[in-house]
């Protein structure tokens, strides 16, 4: 008797959850159709340049696969398995979140409910390689800013405020390559002061924890340098694609100027001020594209947006579909796929 009613109210909460998720999702939906995010007539010109679309949601297509592999490899010195296509599955429900919620916290806590989703041991963990996975984004795109920096050396040194964005930039890269290795190979001296930090909070444990997991990669240095690898080519790409929309909106105008302020756009973009960065994003973009002498940089950063809606979408159906579990333990992945082989069977 016992039996049934489990599955009854295994049923129902099911289908609260799925009410939910679908409640939710037309609410993006409005969102969406009334907060202006799409402006009618860069849509047009978009399609009148179709090529140049095509090619761009191509390369937001390389930024997402990158950015799937990249938690892919980040996750297997724990003994952690996630599959291409759920990584694919949980990249694109972040970008759905990263797009609509305010910066890009939404979508990394959408990575991390569906990524820790039935693995309340192992939360410590996943959480870790989720920020993990987010913090050596930006420290890419730090870099990517940095390596580009060389190609305009009179612009950089002529313009005051390019020097100190420089300058911002420089001393954020050492900051997170500093602090990363001080926990990785000095992971005793972290405990003490985060324990110190920390002392009154009731998850300093978790904390700790998540130091642990950090440790895990002292003999697993590949996996960071394929992740960080991985990373430069997902942000490497995204900065393309912002030169193809200046490039088709205003193509008599193009300068090669873009690629250097671009980088620092996304990272303004990224704020956790408003939905996907919109209106902080599209104003460090104009005023870095001001700093170099050319004009149209909330555009450029509106196409992006509008280049992303595929993907967006193709999350928002995951979304709705709902995403079962997807990390698991190395053995027990194993054991899982197993069984689905004798089910085929």
């Amino acid at each position: 008797m016992q039996q049934p009613l489990n599955r009854a109210s295994h049923r129902t909460r099911r289908l609260i959850w799925s009410s939910l998720r679908f409640a939710t999702g037309i609410g993006l939906l409005i969102y969406l159709a009334k907060s202006g995010i799409i402006d009618l007539k860069t849509l047009d010109r978009l399609l009148d340049s179709w090529p140049i679309s095509f090619a761009a949601v191509a390369l937001m297509s390389v930024d997402v696969v990158m950015m799937s592999l990249r938690f892919c490899w980040l996750l297997e010195p724990h003994g952690l398995h996630l599959s291409l296509g759920k990584s694919l599955q949980l990249t694109s429900v972040s970008t759905l979140f990263t797009t609509f919620l305010p910066g890009s916290s939404g979508g990394v806590l959408a990575k991390l409910f569906y990524a820790s989703k039935e693995n309340d041991r192992r939360r410590a963990e996943i959480a870790m390689v989720v920020f993990l996975d987010r913090a050596v984004g930006l420290f890419s795109l730090l870099l990517l800013s940095l390596a580009l920096v060389p190609i305009f050396p009179r612009l950089v040194w002529s313009v005051v405020e390019l020097r100190f964005l420089v300058l911002i930039t420089v001393v954020l890269a050492i900051a997170m390559a500093v602090g990363f290795a001080v926990i990785l190979f000095n992971g005793s001296w972290a405990h003490r002061l985060l324990r110190r930090m920390l002392e009154f909070l009731p998850w300093k444990d978790l904390a700790s924890r998540m130091i642990d997991a950090i440790g895990f990669y002292k003999g697993s240095m590949r996996a960071l340098w394929a992740a960080l690898a991985a990373s430069v080519l997902a942000n490497l790409s995204v900065v393309c694609v912002a030169a193809l929309a200046y490039f088709g909106l205003a193509p008599s105008s193009f300068s090669f100027r873009v690629f250097l302020v671009a980088p620092m756009g996304y990272i303004a973009n990224s704020l956790p001020l408003t939905p996907g960065g919109l209106g902080v994003g599209e104003e460090a973009f104009n005023s870095l594209f001001r700093l170099t002498g050319v004009g149209g940089g909330a555009d450029a950063l509106l196409s992006w947006r509008i280049w992303c809606l595929p993907i967006s979408v193709l999350g928002f159906v995951f979304y709705l579909r709902g995403i079962g579990r997807s990390v698991h333990d190395r053995g027990g992945a194993a054991v899982a796929a197993l069984e689905v082989e004798d089910q085929v069977r």
